[in-house]
């Protein structure tokens, strides 16, 4: 990977113009002036051109006031230790330690000043060859990633540089003496741990990321880092340091081309577009703790018996500035930022705390269903997880209800297979979710153990008038009944839709013909609401309309 380095690169092409007027200088015989070019250059590194300018000009003046012979005696006298033979010795150490300098300049990041990947390459491999012949325990490297920087930088350079150098300094920080902190890339930093315990430093490694994901203080606002980690491990996966540290940094890579070596083109976001995502990915780090969360119930009812059947819960973000935001806005945003277990581990403990309320109030026969994410599905704790909330509010299992995508089930099937079993078998219900939009895998629906199906809104809406949607949802009422599935009609708006549904085989369904979601409180005073529930009766008792449902049968037959 190509490092660019400007400071070092910058410094050279004032050194070398400095360097070209003292020539000139010796040639139409004034030195006293070319000594300052030689040290103007020499000082290059350090300062702009216009302070190059300034100091050669004074020393120009101070050789024509002293005299040259007592300017080269100082300068011999600074630089060598002792007298110099010419002002050509004078004019070489002068660039040779200019030289030095470019060297530790490229060793050394410019906004950080933490040391580059040689350095770092260099002391793994002093350290491996002064233990080659020992056996001494694994060396580990340790990368983190600090992901937010290329986003900072998006709309302000200068932000990003600030929030890199403060991050850098946390690590250095947290950082136990004796360790050795690089910036490997422009936003990645690595951690060598020297012959330190294998065990002991993954461990010091975990607690290091740890503290890098506070929330820092930046510019007057608040900035939740987003890192990525990994570490690698001596001698077993090798003792060539760069090879060490390209593995450590490959693990961190994000794909950012297609199938079969294609170049994804992306368009530039503009900068008002991309501060405003950053900012929103900030503010849904900090949405739990500041209490922006809230949540809603949209009844489900069954017409067969005229009941509410219970609720599913929804999640919404109230922003103190932006107002509510839409979840279809800010639910992909938690997904992309691996914010999956935490929002829904909140959404889990305020639902089955509802639930708690709903048998308090004499509800206690109707169920609560809470969405799980496909990242959630990958949590080896989420059985425990869900033990432990249920046992915290005093609910037995069958008040709850699971609801996952065909996506969601699909990303680990040995591992769903199992979670499912055992979550079946403390007696929680399981839902598949919007089926028919995703991959639609019978197979699936065959093996795992669900409870009930959930046909999507898209099949559902004006299937009064389309024949299609008739036609997919018959297919999907009857698979659901041959699988002794339980199976629900979400995002039913208009009578029609519900008859149509009804006459199909179809009796349970949610959507806002019903009522729209609730507040906690909303919802219990209709469910206690009289005049609601006898209208679910009458609904109840209204007979499908089996002439419809015929001749749309016949429809199909055509």
């Amino acid at each position: 990977m190509t490092r660019v380095e400007p400071i070092a690169g910058f410094a050279r092409a004032r050194r070398a113009v400095a360097f070209r007027l003292g020539d000139l200088l010796r040639a139409a015989r004034l030195p006293a002036m070319a000594i300052g070019c030689g040290l103007g250059g020499w000082l290059v590194a350090r300062d702009s051109f216009a302070g190059v300018v300034i100091m050669t000009a004074a020393l120009a003046l101070l050789g024509v006031i002293l005299g040259e012979q007592v300017v080269l005696a100082r300068l011999a006298e600074r630089m060598l230790g002792r007298p110099a033979g010419s002002l050509r010795e004078v004019m070489t150490l002068a660039a040779a330690r200019l030289e030095a300098l470019d060297h530790r300049a490229a060793h050394a990041h410019p906004v950080t000043g933490l040391p580059t990947r040689e350095p770092l390459c260099e002391t793994i491999a002093a350290d491996v060859a002064a233990e080659r012949a020992s056996s001494a325990s694994p060396r580990l490297l340790g990368a983190i990633r600090f992901v937010d920087f290329d986003r900072l930088a998006g709309f302000d350079h200068a932000l990003a540089n600030c929030a890199l150098e403060q991050f850098a300094r946390r690590l250095v920080a947290v950082t136990q003496a004796g360790r050795m902190v690089a910036q490997v890339d422009r936003d990645c930093f690595a951690v060598w741990f020297g012959a330190a315990d294998l065990e002991a430093a993954r461990a010091e490694f975990q607690a290091i990321a740890y503290v890098a994901g506070h929330e820092m203080e930046i510019d007057g606002g608040r900035l939740t880092p987003t890192i990525e980690i990994s570490a690698v491990s001596l001698p077993q996966e090798g003792q060539d340091g760069l090879a060490l540290l390209l593995r450590a940094t490959a693990a961190l890579a994000r794909p950012e081309g297609g199938e079969g070596g294609e170049i994804r083109l992306q368009a530039l976001q503009p900068v008002e577009a991309a501060r405003e995502q950053f900012m929103l990915e900030q503010d849904l780090a900090q949405a739990i703790a500041e209490d922006q969360l809230t949540m809603v119930f949209q009844p489900v009812v069954d017409l067969a018996a005229g009941r509410m059947m219970g609720a599913e819960a929804l999640l919404r973000w109230d922003h103190p500035i932006l107002g509510p935001v839409s979840p279809a806005r800010f639910i992909p945003v938690v997904e992309a930022l691996g914010l999956s277990e935490r929002y829904g581990l909140w959404v889990l403990n305020t639902a089955c705390r509802e639930a708690r309320r709903w048998a308090d109030e004499g509800f206690g026969g109707m169920r609560v269903a809470v969405n799980l994410s496909a990242r959630q599905l990958l949590d080896p704790g989420l059985k425990t997880k869900i033990e432990r909330t249920l046992a915290r509010h005093g609910l037995g299992a069958e008040a709850l209800e699971l609801e996952l995508t065909e996506t969601a089930t699909m990303a680990d099937a040995e591992r769903t297979y199992q979670l499912f079993g055992d979550l079946r078998a403390m007696g929680v219900s399981l839902a598949v979710d919007d089926f028919g939009s995703g991959y639609s895998s019978l197979s699936y629906l065959k093996n795992l153990p669900f409870d009930k199906l959930k046909i999507d809104r898209e099949f559902v809406a004006q299937i009064d008038q389309r024949r299609d949607s008739r036609a997919i949802c018959r297919a999907l009422i009857e698979l659901g009944r041959g699988l002794d599935l339980l199976v629900l009609a979400e995002g039913v708006e208009t009578e029609a839709e519900v008859a149509c549904l009804r006459a199909l085989g179809c009796h349970v369904f949610q959507g806002y013909h019903f009522s729209k979601p609730l507040s906690g409180r909303d919802f219990l005073a209709l469910a206690a609401d009289p005049s609601w529930r006898s209208r679910l009766n009458v609904a109840a008792q209204r007979p499908p309309n089996l002439h419809t449902a015929n001749r749309h049968a016949e429809e199909l037959t055509l």
